[in-house]
């Protein structure tokens, strides 16, 4: 039954050809169709295959056939089908399809739907290739086909001057990242003799013994890989920029694919990075610091989207501080949960979006809860899961890593804290966007409606998911256990209560400033100018990239085009023309039509040609 992780493969990548080939010959509902229904059988292969992980065991490499050999060097299309790969293809195509079935009704009408959904089927293929390869030659061609398939979508409005911007931002932060991940796997290439993971992991303790300065720089490159996927500092920018593509694409790249590949990455090659002393207390600083970032500039933002998007960052570095810190399943266990209610998160953003005609501003909204009642519920569950309400799946997982944070053999409590205090930050914040969507008066102009059962179908999809999604980690944490061993959870009643307290205290902190005393939001403001400035700028990294790079850049390629290209190059072409045009003015004068202009000039070189042998067989006989 593993072998029907290839179905889940190829049928993505079926669906997106024959969406990129038929171009405009399909209408809206089989478009649709054809790319919702290669994703569902995509879902339903790996849970069948997840069916059969439990009786017939949990680790097998399906190869297909040879591609390349080489003297030693042997390059296979294989998977890798362990409980991992088959956790993140089952999150990745059963939420994948989900958003597929949303998109169908939130995208109608637009001029290039067909483009859309071959594009993301393109992407759910990518992250299927990236999670079920079986060595890092195809894990980096999935990794680069996932930043080629955000590129696609994040500008898919390509008259719109903002998502090319946004588009160009992520491809290029991406690259960088994919550039580091590519040279650390060259690396590895040539210490170990091999690329699959079985080689890599078993081998490389012993082939860079003689050498660990190599191993650790070879995993510095793979976590740059990692951080600039899952937009963690300092490669983080491109996220919030990224909500200029279609409501879909923003719950696709935050729920089921690519920033989960980072998270991926680094659970799948721990064994490598805990050979390296530093490399997984630098994944926790890393991890803890974004989230915290995220979790400030999240707490002043009025897009509905961006909140959001910051949300995914602070979420994702609780997902690398589990990881940092050794758990391995938790920081899995927080990715399957987070999709659910992310997915739900934007999935409902996008439900109030359509129903205020495009609308994104949460200044514009207000009172919709009775307008739009089934998305407010949904909403309101997706944000008291991130919040993490007691019961609901994000309490779980959330208050796993917080106690970790603190229990855990590398924990301390400074970490605990500033886990607690974003976790804190997060329920303000969430709420916030939810008392002024919801809430209150109506502040816009365009006229409300509650959105078509195409869209809300697939939101009370994944709020019961986000509601039930907690209860499922004991059995998660075991089915994984096989491949990092059982890990330890530990709990700590004082430590559970806070957990609960704080995230409530945020709640009602929003509830203070945002419904019985909103005038005091705009006080701090007033009495905190550089502070509120400061959080807009996203802390200035936008500013300070600018600066550094950007500027320099587009300097040095001012003086390359206006001084360099044309003044240099351009002249000394000329020069070449003007020569040419000289000398072919000059010989055209011997071109008269005359006679004995030809036959003098004949002479001549006839002259010529006999001194120069006569010269060149003297010179022959002296030598």
């Amino acid at each position: 039954m593993k072998e029907l992780l290839w179905v889940t493969l190829a049928a993505p990548f079926l669906g997106f050809f024959i969406l990129a080939m038929s171009g405009t010959r399909l209408n809206e509902r089989q478009a649709g169709l054809i790319g919702s229904l290669t994703i569902g059988v995509g879902f339903l292969c790996a849970f069948l295959a997840m069916l059969d992980s439990f009786s017939s065991g949990d680790l097998a490499l399906l190869t297909l056939y040879s591609w390349v050999s080489v003297g030693n060097f042997q390059l296979d299309l294989s998977i890798f089908v362990d409980n991992l790969s088959l956790v993140m293809a089952l999150i990745i195509n059963g939420v994948g399809f989900v958003i597929h079935c949303y998109s169908v009704e939130y995208m109608h009408g637009e001029k290039n739907f067909t483009r859309f959904f071959s594009h993301m089927n393109l992407f759910v293929f990518s992250m299927n290739l990236l999670v079920l390869a079986a060595d890092f030659f195809f894990l980096i061609v999935g990794w680069a086909l996932v930043g080629l398939s955000s590129y696609l979508l994040i500008g898919y409005y390509t008259e719109k001057h903002s998502a090319v911007l946004a588009a160009r931002k992520a491809f290029v932060m991406n690259v960088i990242g994919d550039i580091g991940m590519m040279i650390g796997a060259i690396i590895l290439f040539e210490y170990i003799g091999g690329i699959s993971y079985s080689d890599v992991f078993i081998g490389a303790e012993t082939a860079f013994a003689n050498n660990p300065e190599a191993l650790k720089w070879a995993c510095l490159l793979l976590l740059a890989g990692a951080f600039a996927k899952s937009a963690q500092f300092p490669l983080h920018t491109w996220l919030p920029d990224a909500m200029e593509g279609p409501t879909p694409v923003s719950a696709l790249i935050h729920a089921a694919t690519m920033v989960t590949a980072g998270v991926y990455l680094v659970v799948r090659c721990h064994s490598l990075f805990e050979l390296v002393p530093g490399v997984m207390e630098l994944i926790v600083i890393v991890g803890m610091g974004t989230s915290f970032m995220a979790a400030t500039i999240g707490l002043v933002k009025n897009d509905i989207k961006q909140v959001i998007a910051y949300s995914t960052m602070s979420q994702l570095g609780y997902m690398f501080v589990a990881a940092g810190l050794g758990y391995y399943s938790l920081a899995i266990f927080h990715l399957m949960t987070h999709a659910f209610f992310k997915a739900l998160l934007f999935l409902s953003a996008g439900s109030v979006i359509h129903g205020l005609h495009g609308e994104q501003d949460i200044r514009k909204m207000g009172g919709l809860m009775y307008k739009m009642p089934v998305t407010f519920l949904c909403f309101m569950v997706g944000a008291l899961a991130l919040s993490g309400f007691p019961l609901l799946s994000g309490f779980f997982s959330k208050e796993a890593i917080i106690s970790a944070a603190f229990l855990g053999e590398n924990g301390s409590f400074i970490l605990w804290a500033f886990a607690l205090f974003t976790a804190f930050l997060t329920a303000i914040y969430t709420f916030r966007v939810l008392f002024l969507t919801f809430y209150g008066n109506y502040r816009g102009e365009r006229k409300p409606h509650e959105s078509g059962a195409v869209i809300l179908l697939p939101l009370l999809i994944l709020a019961t998911l986000a509601i039930i999604g907690g209860y499922w980690g004991e059995g998660l944490f075991e089915y994984l256990g096989h491949v990092h061993g059982l890990q330890e959870e530990k709990h700590n009643g004082i430590l559970m209560v806070l957990g609960i307290i704080v995230p409530l205290g945020g709640i009602y902190t929003a509830y203070r400033l945002y419904i019985q005393f909103p005038e005091i939001p705009a006080q701090i403001v007033e009495r905190l100018p550089l502070l509120h400035r400061f959080l807009m700028a996203n802390w200035g990294f936008d500013s300070l990239y600018d600066l550094i790079f950007v500027k320099p850049v587009r300097v040095a390629g001012c003086f390359l085009v206006n001084i360099f290209d044309k003044k240099v190059f351009d002249d000394l072409i000329d020069l070449f023309g003007q020569f040419a045009l000289f000398w072919g003015e000059e010989v055209t004068r011997f071109q008269d039509g005359k006679t004995r202009t030809y036959g003098l000039m004949v002479f001549f070189g006839a002259v010529f040609v006999i001194t120069s042998i006569f010269v060149l067989h003297h010179m022959r006989n002296f030598s």
